[in-house]
Parts: structure tokens; C-alpha cells; sequence
């Protein structure tokens, strides 16, 4: 007879719910995390963690498992998509994300159990940690060992590279949980299995535990001999040693930059101290090779981004670029009274030698996305095409960006500016800026006159700071939804009332026999003012 109970933490065992470890590609998690309901039926395979990660083979199944998880989260529609809305970088009246895309802002609907913001955001990065967290906890406590296993490699010359990925993962992971949620319980790699405490933390907490959990990945990588990743952990990407101590310490300057709630909060970052790690970070990109064949190792991200119907860029995010007075018009009007607008602009990646012909990286579309009866003001006339290819299937073909080089690049001249460094931060940008036909910035900003970009809200033209920020945007879109909305809120642009953090996902808080809350909506508790 089968019973059903219900799961009382938010991310036990994950073996408990496989029944069955998958081929090297990874493994299968058959249920969701924390506070779902879960049928307990006699397990044919006698599957447990006891004696799952005894094997040596399965334990880097369920490593390769742990990164692809990992990978989910910044390649699924949800949350990236909100994410990106929240930024003002896409804009949407699809009913799966017209939710987030309102205005006024509301709250998040926490009482919905597919909420495409916190279920992900809480339920995926416990995922992926509790993978890694297994499979080192399997490595040590069973001593297991790969490679050659001699005097000189007593614990196998290739186990090290398996706990160091081990421990990058669920650093990542915890980190995720303190840049989005409110709170979370830390994760650590002695954590026992099952047992996740009880204790939420608030989100500074998690993040300084996350970048604790990095510095030690790093020491202990740098104790070890040289290595690289086989292609299959990464998909087809031959990570060495240097550079995945590089993705740890871009990591690093995450927490410290992104974890800002506010504008105040990001002001008050150690942005000396941010600017000495910057040449310890990525020298190239890091991310994952896409294979049609293999559905977790899409994007679907990357196909919205050039969506004709789902999701268009936001009038806020092309808006800077515009030197008409098109979108202070736009911005003028009555909320109901917006709709549509084609601007003026001499940045060729948005249109040509018009503002008809296709950009280097966008373009005007004269059939408008969306619905203007759910909203005029929520319609766009502009997308990218920078992964659209003839079968509109870049997601399944792309090279997904997890940490880039400009990214880094960015980070680094909004460091050099704060610190008073304009000159060397105008020449970060000046690169893309100029072979986008704009003219170069200097440390008081872009040149005045008719062609300024880009432009401040009130049509005036921008400073040094509103540079950078607008070619981070423009030059690297699609980067990753979530560094929208981190930005966004650091930079002090969320529109009133949008979240700024994510609360503890509701059906976690009814199973813990907590009160379910929210975040969001104009004057609500952890929303922009």
C-alpha cells in the first residue's frame, strides 16, 4: 500500500526521491525540493546515499548531475525572464509573465506553487547543492579515487579536481540563494545529509559564507597539482585549474558588487577592494557549449531573447539610447496612453543608417509584441537578434555565458569611476562604444550636443556613470537576467515597487509551519520606494 507524506526540508537527500542514476550526462532528480508531496514506494534499485556513492563512477555521474543543475538556472525561461523584466531590460504581455511586468508593480504571488520566481530561485540552488555536497561527502567518507594512486598521488592524481568542482558548486549555489532571496539555510559541505538545520539566515549571512566557501576552494585548489576538467563536466569546455580559480574569484566580486539591495548599499561598497581582485578574475569567458540533442544543455533564455511574441525589449532599455525625444515623450504620458515608440539613435547596434534598418545587435520590428489590450504600455516594436540564427534554435547551438570577461570588464570601470579613476574607466568602454559609431566618453562623460548617449530620463545628456551602465547593458545583453535585476537595484533604477529580493518560497514556509509572505508592490515591504 502506498502512502503519501509530506517532505519536511527544503532540499533532503535528492537520492532519496532518483530511482535510478542516468548515464554520465548526470542525474535526474524525480521530484522537486522542499515541501512537496512525495510518494514513498518500495525502491526496486535499493537506492540510498549510503551506497549510491560508493561507487566511483556514479559519484562523477551525479558531479556532472550537480554542474548541469547548476547550469538550469541561469538558462530556463523562469526566472531568468522576470529577472530581466524587473531590470527593465525586456517587457512582456504574455500571461506567464504579465505578472511581473505590471504596473503599478505587485507582489509576488508566494502562494503559488509555480511561481516562476520563487519556486526556482529557492528550489534550484539547493538542487545543485545538495548534488555537490553528496558527491564530496561520498569522495571522502567512502575514499574513493580517480587516476593513478601511488606515493605521490595517494588520493589518485585525479580526486582533487573532483572535490574542487564539488566545492565550486555549492559555494555557486549558496551564493545564488543570498543574491536573490531574502534568506536561506547555509549550506556548508559538512552539512549532514538530510539535515539542513532549521535556522534561516538573512541573506548577508549566506553570502558571507558563500565567499568563505570560494576562498577555500581556492586554497585547497592551489595545493593541489595542475589539472583539467574533462570536456564532459563542463560541457566541452577544458577548464584548467587557473581558470576555474578565476570563476571562483569573479564569483567573489559577485557577492561583494551584486549582493547590494539598494543604492545606498552599493555605494557603500569596498570598491578598492573590488578593483584590487579584478586581475585575478576571468581572462575569457566561462560557460557551457549547447547540444540540440541533449535538453539540458539548452537555452531557453537565449531563444527569448530574440522572441517575436513572448518577450520584446523594454522601452526602458533601448530608451537611453535615444536622441529624438521619443522616449521623454514616451515617458511623459499617462500609463494607459503608452504604447509603441521607434527612436533616433547613432548607436548602430540598435538600428542603421535609419531607424528602420536592422543594428549590428537589434532591430525595430513594424508588427508591435503584445497584446495592447493587457496593457499598450507593456508593447514593444524592438528585439534582438544577436542568437537568432535561421532555425531559431541558437539556445540549443549557443555558447551560454555563465561569467564573462566584460562583465568583469564592467565591474571594473564602475570601480575605476567610484574611485575616482575616470579616464581609465572611459577607456574600458571606449572599445565597444566607438565601433558602435558613438563618439568615445571621457572622464566627464559623453560629448554634449545633438548626438549625446546616452541620455538621462529627462533628456539631458548622461555623465561617466551613466555610460558605463548603459554599455553594460546594451554591449552584453543577453549576459544574465538576474545581473539586470541586480543592477537595476544597486543602481538605484527599479521601477517603484519591484521586488529587490525574493521571500522564502511559500509552500517551504507552509510545510516548516511558517507564516507565508512576500515581497513587492508599490509601498510593500522589500520593494523599491
Amino acid at each position: 500500500m502506498r502512502t503519501v507524506r509530506q517532505v519536511p526540508s527544503p532540499a533532503s537527500s535528492v537520492l532519496s526521491r532518483w530511482r535510478k542514476i542516468a548515464t554520465v550526462t548526470g542525474v535526474s532528480a524525480a521530484l522537486s525540493l522542499g515541501g512537496c508531496l512525495e510518494l514513498q514506494v518500495d525502491d526496486p534499485n535499493g537506492l540510498n546515499v549510503g551506497n549510491i556513492y560508493t561507487s566511483a563512477s556514479n559519484t562523477e555521474a551525479a558531479l556532472i548531475g550537480a554542474f548541469r543543475s547548476y547550469h538550469d538556472m541561469f538558462t530556463a525561461s523562469c526566472p531568468s525572464l522576470p529577472f530581466e523584466i524587473y531590470g527593465n531590460v525586456l517587457t512582456t504581455t504574455s500571461t506567464t509573465y504579465i505578472p511581473f511586468a505590471e504596473e503599478p508593480r505587485i507582489p509576488i504571488d508566494n502562494f503559488d506553487n509555480l511561481n516562476c520566481v520563487s519556486r526556482p530561485s529557492w528550489n534550484n540552488p539547493y538542487e545543485s547543492g545538495t548534488f555537490s555536497r553528496e558527491v564530496y561527502q561520498g569522495i571522502v567518507n567512502n575514499k574513493l579515487t580517480y587516476g593513478v594512486v601511488n606515493a605521490t598521488f595517494p588520493i589518485g592524481q585525479d580526486t582533487p579536481s573532483r572535490l574542487v568542482l564539488a566545492r565550486f558548486i555549492n559555494a555557486a549555489s549558496q551564493l545564488q540563494l543570498g543574491l536573490t532571496n531574502d534568506s536561506a539555510f547555509v549550506m556548508t559541505l559538512e552539512t549532514p545529509l538530510n539535515d539542513f538545520g532549521t535556522k534561516l539566515e538573512p541573506h548577508p549571512v549566506v553570502l558571507a559564507d558563500a565567499v568563505r566557501q570560494f576562498r577555500e576552494m581556492i586554497a585547497y585548489a592551489r595545493t593541489v597539482p595542475d589539472f583539467t576538467f574533462p570536456t564532459l563536466w563542463v560541457n566541452q569546455q577544458a577548464i584548467t585549474r587557473d581558470q576555474i580559480i578565476r570563476v571562483a574569484q569573479s564569483m567573489i566580486t559577485r557577492a561583494q558588487v551584486y549582493g547590494a539591495r539598494n543604492k545606498a548599499e552599493r555605494d557603500a561598497v569596498n570598491w578598492a577592494q573590488v578593483l584590487a581582485r579584478m586581475d585575478s578574475t576571468v581572462l575569457v569567458d566561462f560557460g557551457v557549449q549547447a547540444e540540440a540533442a541533449i535538453t539540458r544543455l539548452r537555452s531557453t533564455y537565449y531563444e527569448n531573447s530574440a522572441a517575436q511574441n513572448t518577450v520584446r525589449l523594454s522601452n526602458r532599455f533601448i530608451g537611453p539610447a535615444d536622441t529624438s525625444g521619443e522616449y521623454q515623450k514616451w515617458l511623459a504620458r499617462s500609463l494607459q496612453d503608452r504604447g509603441v515608440i521607434r527612436i533616433t539613435t547613432p548607436d548602430r547596434r540598435i538600428h542603421g543608417a535609419t531607424n528602420l534598418l536592422r543594428g549590428t545587435r537589434f532591430e525595430y520590428r513594424t508588427v508591435a509584441m503584445g497584446s495592447a489590450s493587457l496593457g499598450s504600455y507593456l508593447t514593444s516594436s524592438y528585439r534582438s537578434f544577436r542568437y537568432l540564427n535561421a532555425t531559431s534554435d541558437s539556445g540549443r547551438t549557443a555558447f551560454h555565458r555563465l561569467v564573462s570577461r566584460g562583465e568583469m570588464d564592467m565591474i571594473r570601470a564602475e570601480a575605476l569611476y567610484r574611485l575616482g579613476r575616470g579616464t581609465e574607466a572611459a577607456a574600458l568602454i571606449n572599445t565597444s562604444r566607438v565601433a558602435a559609431g558613438l563618439k568615445p566618453v571621457t572622464a566627464s562623460g559623453p560629448p554634449a550636443g545633438a548626438d549625446c548617449v546616452p541620455r538621462r530620463d529627462d533628456g539631458t545628456c548622461g555623465d561617466l556613470f551613466d555610460a558605463i551602465q548603459y554599455e553594460k547593458r546594451i554591449e552584453y545583453y543577453p549576459l544574465a537576467g538576474d545581473i539586470s535585476w541586480y543592477d537595476a537595484r544597486g543602481w538605484g533604477k527599479l521601477q517603484r515597487g519591484t521586488p529587490f529580493h525574493i521571500p522564502l518560497l511559500g509552500r517551504e514556509a507552509a510545510t516548516r509551519g511558517l507564516k507565508v509572505y512576500t515581497y513587492g508592490g508599490v509601498g510593500g515591504p522589500g520593494s523599491a520606494p
